[in-house]
């Protein structure tokens, strides 16, 4: 008689176990998964200057932190009104050291090729394919206007890289 009460209360302890184990519902497995909010900024950017690419921007998401590469057009002038009123020749590119998350968009410091120097952006989203990105805490030169963000277009990740 023992060894059925033994039984009995296992078998009973068991499926008490397995009852309350729970599963994933239906409304639980249809969720959908947490997405980074970096990965609203992945991607393949470029920003255009008379029909030209002259800024191309690559954001990949790598878990929760972000890489990629910059590369744009050297000696840009600006306009009085801090428009673009031209870009040179020779061509800059850098790798993203940081991509960090603040209030005002995402903010990307980048090391250039072959030097020691670093750029910072910030980069804000202003629909779900179009960007502005500025440079900031450069130094500019006295009577210089401060330059307006530059807009940047989502494109396909084979994009073309600056050339003018």
């Amino acid at each position: 008689m023992r060894r059925f009460m033994f039984i009995a209360l296992l078998v009973v302890g068991l499926a008490a176990t397995a009852i309350a184990q729970t599963s994933m519902t239906p409304g639980m497995q249809n969720a959908p998964a947490r997405k980074s909010p970096l990965a609203e900024y992945a991607g393949a950017w470029i920003g255009t200057f008379g029909g030209h690419t002259w800024m191309t921007v690559r954001l990949t998401l790598q878990g929760t932190s972000m890489s990629g590469t910059v590369q744009h057009q050297n000696d840009v002038k600006f306009t009085d009104r801090g428009d673009i009123k031209s870009v040179g020749e020779e061509q800059i590119s850098g790798s993203v050291e940081s991509a960090v998350l603040n209030g005002d968009g995402l903010l990307l410091t980048v090391k250039n090729t072959g030097s020691q120097e670093t750029d910072r952006y910030l980069m804000r989203l202003t629909s779900a394919n179009t960007a502005e990105i500025k440079m900031i805490a450069m130094s500019m030169p006295p009577g210089m206007p401060k330059p307006k963000p530059w807009v940047l277009s989502r494109v396909g990740p084979n994009a073309v890289t600056p050339t003018r």
